[in-house]
């Protein structure tokens, strides 16, 4: 989770910051405020020991380190799993209406009881209680206003925070640009498969899940991770040897760092050569063109879908399949095969027998990994019943395939009952 670090601005202030990006905590008679948001906050509030009450929406701003809205469905979950509160969310009526709109694309959908079917919940209304500030919004002594591009906090008959005032004089694109100068750049052409973890985490723990493949001269980004100069550095990897993004679906833990990939290609004029499904572009399209109206200059979109012939990138094939996991626009799974050998990513996907002989989808047997070499898939090392494949599904297919399979996407254990796939490693095919 790169640099993170806790800063007291006031007495009634303090601020989390990390790689460009922050959010504020004030302190107030009606308990803790938070204002903004931005990649892993949930994580970042949980280490620092904050449980904020209210949510203060401020405008949509970002840039090639993130944005201040990305990081807040992780937090629902944190709050419905772990803390049985919701929370309100404090903002001008425009501000509060896109980042619920937003939400309502990916998170009330769930599994069935049975993990079968996906349903919609009504999770979204329980846990993010609107109040508008219009321009004022009042608790008792507590004042929130929102005009302006500006918020402030008066409490108890005190000025205690006012946004603007409180702005970093940081040009956070510079910032990136003196992370980048750090890295080497790595134009060599690959003649074998190789993968780098960038991370292998969830929205709980760790660096989510992403990875980096090279074969020939493309340079694949798997489910880019948040502040992707500073997580791409830490490895070696220069974001501009990046040639090409690829999403395998919605979920934030998936898109963190999108929007600083998209703000990247605004102040480059490098248009982002994204491989997906085009169900996936159009959620990502409605979730990211209020911050970067241009997306679709941004974006070369590049279709990837099981109905189709394999994507060819040279030499490289990409194929893929419809998983099973619970969004309604899917999520994908992928195979990569390149100078005769293959590296297979599962993504998000709930193996398991039982619900495979109800489905009668042939791709999600295990013969659709039988010809990989190294297989990445993803686990979850606790809950035979969770929406992710327990541990046991994955002994067993290691059991029907001849691939080397490493475990991601969930807590790392030193000891655990699988290999897990180590953040930062190369593997070389």
């Amino acid at each position: 989770m790169t640099g993170h670090r806790l800063l007291r601005l006031t007495e009634k202030v303090q601020r989390i910051e990390n790689c460009g990006l922050f959010v504020d905590l004030i302190k107030t008679s009606r308990g803790t405020i938070r204002v903004g948001s931005m990649p892993d906050v949930s994580k970042y509030l949980e280490h620092y020991g904050f449980r904020e009450e209210t949510v203060i929406v401020p405008d949509w701003e970002g840039s090639m380190c993130g944005d201040n809205r990305t990081g807040e469905e992780f937090v629902l979950w944190r709050s419905q799993l772990k803390t049985d509160m919701g929370k309100k969310y404090v903002g001008s009526p425009d501000n509060l209406k896109r980042m619920y709109g937003n939400l309502e694309k990916i998170f009330p959908f769930f599994f069935d009881p049975e993990r079968i079917g996906i349903v919609r919940k009504s999770w979204l209304d329980n846990w993010f209680k609107k109040e508008p500030a219009a321009p004022l919004y009042r608790n008792n002594s507590l004042e929130i206003h929102c005009e302006g591009g500006n918020i402030t906090v008066r409490d108890q008959g005190q000025n205690i925070y006012s946004r603007k005032e409180s702005l970093p004089p940081v040009d956070v694109n510079e910032a990136v640009e003196e992370i980048l100068a750090t890295v080497t750049r790595d134009n060599l052409r690959r003649d074998d498969l190789e993968v780098t973890a960038v991370g292998t985490g969830n929205g709980f723990t760790g660096t989510v899940s992403s990875a980096v493949v090279r074969f020939g001269t493309s340079v694949i980004w798997i489910d880019p991770c948040g502040y992707p100069a500073w997580n791409l550095a830490e490895h070696g990897i220069h974001w501009d040897d990046i040639t090409h993004i690829l999403i395998t679906h919605n979920h934030e833990d998936h898109i963190q760092g999108f929007s600083a990939c998209l703000k990247k290609a605004e102040h480059t004029g490098i248009p982002i050569q994204l491989i997906t499904g085009r169900a996936i572009l159009n959620i990502l399209r409605k979730q990211f063109s209020p911050l970067c109206p241009q997306f679709d200059r941004l974006v070369r979109f590049i279709p990837l879908s099981p109905a189709n012939h394999p994507l060819k990138l040279g030499k490289l094939q990409l194929d893929c399949r419809w998983n099973h996991h619970f969004l309604p626009y899917g999520t994908l799974g992928l195979k990569f095969s390149g100078g005769g050998k293959v590296f297979g990513f599962s993504g998000d996907t709930k193996l398991d027998e039982k619900i495979n002989r109800i489905l009668g989808r042939k791709k999600l047997l295990p013969q659709w990994f039988a010809r990989c070499d190294l297989l990445f898939h993803e686990v979850d090392f606790d809950s035979p019943g969770s929406v992710h494949t327990h541990w046991k599904q994955v002994e067993k297919l290691q059991q029907a395939v001849a691939a080397r399979i490493l475990c991601y996407h969930s807590a790392v254990l030193d000891n655990g009952p699988l290999p897990q796939v180590k953040a930062g490693k190369t593997y070389r095919l």
